[in-house]
Formats: structure tokens, C-alpha cells, sequence
């Protein structure tokens, strides 16, 4: 295997190495601060590789520590967590192979303990795998050529040799988004609604689609992938493209599928620098100084307003009323996000948050009004009574809050804009008091 393949691939590994954003000499010389830098910029891990494997294993089916199932990903870890060439670069698991052709595969159990060993399966596990940013297709891959594989990725020249020539044309690009709830409820919550939505918009743009896919074996090609660090920067995506231009990115959400499309089929090689986390062969300090060069007097350009967004902490329980209080909508928000954002994550009505979360428009507009002491009920965490406040914890309301709300139908003295209302743990007492955030008619 070693020899046929590393006599196919190399040229074309040459070709395909990582892209490097120009850097600044002195981190001094960078403007804006790196005070100024968000917290997500350069939490990517310091890989040189990485190394994708296709299992035919649905998404849903994978437990929260896949070394607890996999025999072949365990050995993987093991050698690459020892082996001082191996240990700079990374590996993942993605759900591709669910979609080519032939017999399916036991399931695995997602509910399997994190400590467990795996067992033996009836059939040896052997996955096609994709090394980026190479984009090297690596033959089945299983416990018996795991050794001819490693002394061929221990022969690649390095992907920082060469830089890949310019192309006016886009490249082919693939993008993995982190779907794996078994390890974190926020990775399926919010990487779900994204894969699904860059799927279906890169179909209606005749871009790509599913990886694995024989309708999409060029363009963009999208899989989910198993869990790849990160989680309260979630949604995550890796977006690898041919021409080694290799990057992660973070906090993103469903309505951010058409950029992201953008930049994978962009001909220049400017990271989507809001949402970045970082590049395949860059590390950490790299990538905060190619984001201070990058954005140097706002020449960061953006098609579209954007609004800053947190990292995604514990899960909060909100129950959400309709306008008529005849319905009641039990649904999790995130500490980070704001009421608007949970309520348009799980599609109730009458919020469209048309101007995005900017304080631009009303039409996130909810009513929150004071519990009633008839309504006082006993918190879950145990706090009494009494010290549940009968005000919905939210921060003041702005001038400009104020001002949209006049054009909010039906707005009267307990009306809020969702998108100035952060989800908070006191939000989430209040709601367990007895509080209840009321969605408009209009």
C-alpha cells in the first residue's frame, strides 16, 4: 500500500499544502490590541494533519468517547498520543461513510460508558479516511495496515513546503460540522440545524452536497463529524479546502450556512475572521497575529451586519407562552445566547428577528411580566421563596430598545426586545419560580 500510494500522492501532495496569511513581524506593530482579540481566535489545536476517518456508523448512534466502541480508534489515539511526529497532528471520525454504497455495519451504542473497553465485532472495522490539508485519499484503513500507514504519513514531505499556486477557479472544499450530542447536547443543538441548512442550501446553489453523496463528489462536500474540541464555541466547523487553506471555525449558527459556502468557494485566502478559530499548520500565536493584521482599521469586510456572539455555557430551561396563554413551549437555551436566539433556534412563532439581533427592529418584541405572588412556586435548585425576585432578571433597557419598541404591535409596559435579554441562570430561577416569557400575536 505504502509504495503505490505514496507514488500517486506525492506530487499531489506537494501541490496541496497549507496557504499562509502574510504575518506580522512584531505582535507590537499589530493594531487593533491583542486586548482586543475575541476569546474564540486561535482555540484551534496546533495541527499539521489531520486525519478523517469515514465510518458507516450513523451520527446518532455514536457514544460520547468513541474509544469505548472502537477497537481501530483507539489504537489510533494511542499512536498518535505517543509517537512524537504522530502527536502533532489530529484525527477524527466522520459520518461519510454512511452513505456509500454496501452492507450496513452493526450499530455502535450511543449510550456506552465512557470507561468501557471495546469489544470484538463480528467483522474487522475497516473506514476510507481523507488526510488533510493533503486531501490525500488513504485506503481502508483497519488494525492490520495501520502500521503500512503510519510509515507512509511518516514519509510525507511537510504540508508548509510548498505553497499551492494560485487559482482563479474555486477550490474543492470540505466541510465537517460537529453534530455529536452524545459528548455535549450543544454540539447537536446547534451543529445539526447548521448541517442541515449547509446541505440544503449548498444543493439549491448547485454547489455540492453530502459527502459520500454520488450526486456530490465535487464542489462542496459536507459530513458530520465526531467531537473535535470546543464545545462552548459550538456550532463547529471545519472547512478544508484543496488549495491548504484548512480552517476552523466556531459560533456558528444555522443562518450563517450561505457565508460559510462563500468562503468555501472563495478564490482568495481570508478566513471568515468573526467566526475563525484558526488554520491547519498555524499556531495559536499565529493565528492571533493574522487576525490583528487581517482586521487592521476594519478591513475585515463583511457582506452582512454581524452581531457578536459568547461562548455557550450550561443549558437553561425557558418556557415560553403563546399570546394567547393557551400554549406553553418548554425549550433549552445556553448561557451566551439571548432569548431572540433561543426562540428562533427552536422556531417558535411570531419571532423573526428580522435585523438579526440588532436592536434594529421590534420584531423579536416579548412580553415578560412580573410573576404574580399567587404564582410563586417552589425553585427547582431549592432557593426559597422568597428570594426569587418577582422582576424578570434582565439589564436595563437602552434608548435604543426603547425607541424599536414603538413599533412593536401590540408592545405595552412588560415588553422587551428578546435580543437584548440574555439567557442567564437567574433567568432560568425566575422561569422555575414561575415566570413565564410571552410571545406576541404579531
Amino acid at each position: 500500500m505504502v509504495a503505490s500510494l505514496a507514488q500517486r500522492t506525492l506530487h499531489a501532495t506537494a501541490a496541496r499544502t497549507s496557504l499562509r496569511i502574510a504575518r506580522p513581524c512584531s505582535r507590537a506593530l499589530s493594531t487593533p490590541s491583542s486586548s482586543s482579540l475575541p476569546p474564540l481566535v486561535g482555540t484551534a489545536p496546533e495541527y499539521k494533519r489531520h486525519l478523517i476517518l469515514h465510518v458507516n456508523q450513523e451520527a446518532k448512534d455514536w457514544p460520547s468517547h468513541l474509544d469505548s466502541t472502537s477497537k481501530l480508534y483507539k489504537e489510533l489515539g494511542e499512536r498518535f498520543g505517543k509517537h512524537p511526529v504522530l502527536s502533532k497532528s489530529g484525527f477524527g471520525v466522520s459520518d461519510a461513510g454512511t452513505r456509500q454504497q454496501g452492507e450496513k455495519p452493526e450499530k455502535w451504542d450511543s449510550s456506552r460508558p465512557r470507561f468501557e473497553e471495546p469489544v470484538e465485532g463480528k467483522e474487522q472495522e475497516s473506514y476510507t479516511a481523507t488526510l488533510y490539508p493533503d486531501f490525500i485519499p488513504v485506503p481502508p484503513l483497519s488494525l492490520s495496515t495501520l502500521s503500512s500507514f503510519e510509515d507512509f504519513f511518516l514519509a510525507l514531505p511537510s504540508p508548509s513546503a510548498l505553497s499551492p499556486p494560485p487559482s482563479s477557479t474555486p477550490p474543492r472544499a470540505d466541510i465537517y460540522v460537529c453534530t455529536h450530542g452524545a459528548r455535549d447536547c450543544r454540539c447537536a443543538d446547534l451543529g445539526e440545524p447548521l448541517y442541515q441548512a449547509l446541505v440544503k442550501e449548498a444543493k439549491r446553489r448547485r454547489l455540492g452536497g453530502e459527502m459520500g453523496d454520488p450526486e456530490a463528489q465535487e464542489g462542496v462536500r459536507i459530513a458530520r463529524v465526531a467531537h473535535i474540541g470546543g464545545h462552548k464555541w459550538a456550532g463547529n466547523a471545519l472547512m478544508y479546502r484543496q488549495d491548504g487553506r484548512s480552517d476552523w471555525y466556531g459560533l456558528l449558527r444555522a443562518e450563517d450556512a450561505g457565508e460559510l459556502l462563500d468562503h468555501a468557494i472563495a478564490t482568495d485566502s481570508k478566513p471568515w475572521w468573526s467566526r475563525w478559530r484558526g488554520r491547519l499548520g498555524m499556531s495559536s500565536e499565529e493565528v492571533k497575529d493574522a487576525y490583528l493584521e487581517g482586521t487592521i482599521g476594519g478591513s475585515a469586510t463583511r457582506k452582512r451586519k454581524e452581531k457578536a456572539r459568547n461562548a455557550l455555557g450550561d443549558p437553561v430551561q425557558l418556557i415560553f407562552k403563546s399570546w394567547d396563554n393557551v400554549e406553553e413551549y418548554k425549550v433549552m437555551g445556553y448561557e451566551g445566547e439571548t432569548v431572540m436566539e433561543t426562540a428562533k433556534r427552536h422556531d417558535l412563532p411570531s419571532i423573526l428577528a428580522t435585523c438579526g439581533g440588532h436592536c434594529e427592529c421590534a420584531t423579536c418584541h416579548v412580553h415578560i411580566a412580573p410573576i404574580e405572588p399567587p404564582a410563586l412556586q417552589p425553585s427547582d435548585s431549592g432557593r426559597p421563596l422568597a428570594a426569587i425576585p418577582q422582576e424578570a432578571p434582565a439589564p436595563e433597557m437602552t434608548d435604543e430598545e426603547d425607541e424599536q419598541l414603538e413599533f412593536a404591535m401590540g408592545a405595552d409596559d412588560n415588553s422587551r426586545l428578546g435580543c437584548q435579554i440574555p439567557v442567564t441562570k437567574d433567568l432560568g430561577e425566575w422561569i422555575a419560580g414561575g415566570g413565564r416569557i410571552q410571545l406576541p400575536r404579531y
